[in-house]
């Protein structure tokens, strides 16, 4: 009997079958296009999303996907942005799709279904209006939440868009690169107001959120440690000003950028409208100007609402002014400015907001113009952007100047075009090139002095002249006494803590009573030398010196 090997003959068989098989098909053996997980077409197998470009667009922009395994037809890659919305395919390639960005598509992640199978990506795509990519500049949006926790070194201009919060944490030092005078390079940071119809949703004021320490304050600066080496922060949102219509623009950029709210097509001004938190945080070499009247300050607020935080701000070296509120109803306490080359504490467009506890200082040698130039309205018939004049309520505060006037009248204060609010508990000290401590200008803001305009508690030191002869008002109409001696423990050495026994130790008015001043005796931003209120000494947030 011959014996036949079953499992060797079945073998051959399948063997030999496979061979006739493959010699009738085509060249491709895996039947698959070269990857071995479709149908012949490139068209089967689980797609997946690598990357998309550009990482945000506005509605009606394109956007291109990068990947795997897609439908090589358009028609056969069903593309869809967050909230479900679904996008109009333009090309397709199994590793390429370009959509059209759809009407109501809100920010999140891109999905492509392919065969029945979807892909998300794992980035957010972000909705960005055309009219924000239009911003000027060698710009960064800032279109989501974002945080810097370590120290960084960035350039240009930094735009924190509606909806957006830039968060900087303790300690962190950011340092902008030089701009070499192309004002497109100039470093800021920049946020922007709510968005009503730009969007799909409605977004807030974008945000920036530098909440320091104060053994760790947040440090903004240059890389050049120069006065004008870097532009500033701007903080911009949508509360009230006087401006006429309601919203004016940003100065200092090469281009228009907007703050306010649009009253006069309908939407209301948003006075607790919220820019963020400024708080144990240096601004350190900054301003610049792109022309005349167009200049940053270090600290910029526009329309800013009573939802924002600014405290314990020291800024050093600026090359206009120190800070400037343009518009708004945000509070100011504990601010200490260094060597600003043009007014220490300016104002205008109808800001509307308190302050208490305010230093500012000019060295010898550093050229500067006023301690204080407030103005109310350009133009006193059309203040209507919704709040009137700007109406400054200060209280103790300090001003210390030098005899090194940057091409202007210099005055302490300078109050000017129908200014209202009030000055008290401020001393006014050593310039020597200053007319009066406390000028009203005579274009009619003097018929405010007594009435919508008040001081009190204030005094004058060391300056060149406390004569108000040839004024239609008196030394005791703007509550000024003047003193023989220093009343600072040692202002040379930047130490403006009271001497314990001087006249504006127990020389101050009082101040209003409420949730936001501080119930002091005294007058100056700072108390006497080792009391509570001594807030300057040995407070490692403030800058004084190189």
């Amino acid at each position: 009997m011959i014996k036949f090997n079953f499992t060797k003959a079945a073998s051959l068989l399948i063997l030999a079958f496979a061979l006739t098989f493959a010699g009738c098909g085509d060249d491709n053996p895996t039947g698959t296009n070269g990857n071995g997980n479709g149908n012949g077409n490139g068209e089967e197998g689980t797609p997946s999303i690598n990357s998309f470009e550009p990482a945000y667009a506005d509605f009606g922009q394109e956007v291109t996907i990068t990947g795997e395994n897609f439908a090589s037809a358009a028609d056969e890659n069903t593309v869809t942005f967050a909230d479900g919305v679904e996008a109009t395919v333009e090309s397709a390639s199994s590793t390429e799709l370009t959509v059209t960005v759809p009407e109501g598509a809100v920010d999140g992640p891109i999905s492509v279904e392919t065969n029945g199978e979807t892909a998300t990506s794992s980035a957010s795509f972000a909705i960005v209006p055309q009219l924000y990519q239009d911003f000027p500049g060698n710009k960064t949006l800032i279109y989501g939440d974002e945080t810097w926790s370590n120290d960084t070194t960035v350039a240009g201009p930094h735009f924190v868009l509606p909806g957006a919060t830039l968060t900087v944490e303790p300690g962190v030092i950011v340092e902008f690169e030089y701009h070499n005078n192309n004002a497109d390079d100039v470093g800021t940071i920049i946020t922007i107001p709510g968005d009503q119809s730009n969007y799909t949703n409605e977004r807030p004021s974008g945000r920036l959120v530098a909440d320091g320490e104060p053994d760790a304050p947040i440090v903004f600066t240059s890389t050049r440690k120069e006065v004008a080496s870097w532009g500033g922060i701007i903080l911009a949102g949508e509360a009230s000003n006087n401006v006429p219509g309601g919203q004016g623009e940003i100065e200092g950029l090469s281009e228009g950028v907007q703050f306010g709210a649009d009253i006069d097509g309908g939407q209301s001004f948003k006075d607790d409208d919220d820019s963020g938190v400024l708080s144990y945080v240096q601004i350190n070499y900054s301003g610049y100007s792109i022309a005349a009247g167009s200049e940053l300050q270090a600290l910029t607020t526009y329309s800013v609402g009573s939802g924002t935080q600014i405290d314990h701000i020291s800024i050093f070296r600026s090359v206009d002014d120190g800070i400037e509120p343009f518009g708004g109803t945000h509070d100011i306490k504990y601010l200490v400015v260094v060597d600003a080359q043009d007014d220490t504490f300016d104002g205008d467009l109808g800001w509307t907001g308190r302050g208490q506890f305010w230093l500012g200082l000019t060295t010898p040698g550093t050229p500067s113009n006023r301690g204080y130039e407030n103005d109310g309205c350009a133009d006193t018939g059309d203040c209507d952007g919704g709040n009137g004049p700007t109406e400054y309520k200060v209280y103790n505060t300090t001003v210390w100047g030098n005899d090194n006037a940057n091409g202007e009248t210099i005055y302490g204060t300078m109050l000017r075009e129908g200014l209202t609010g009030s000055y008290s508990n401020t001393i006014i000290a050593n310039y020597g090139n200053a007319v009066v401590p406390i000028y009203v200008e005579t274009d009619g803001t003097e018929n405010n002095i007594g009435n919508t305009l008040t001081f009190g508690g204030n005094f004058s030191y060391n300056n060149a002249s406390n004569d108000y002869s040839n004024l239609p008002y008196t030394q005791e109409d703007v509550g000024l006494t003047v003193l023989d001696s220093s009343p600072f423990t040692d202002a040379e050495n930047f130490d403006f803590s009271l001497v314990e026994g001087s006249a504006p130790a127990t020389g101050g008015v009082s101040v209003p009573s409420d949730d936001f001043y501080t119930q002091v005796e005294f007058s100056g931003a700072v108390g006497v030398k080792g009391s509570e209120h001594d807030w300057t000494t040995g407070a490692d947030w403030i800058k004084w010196t190189e």
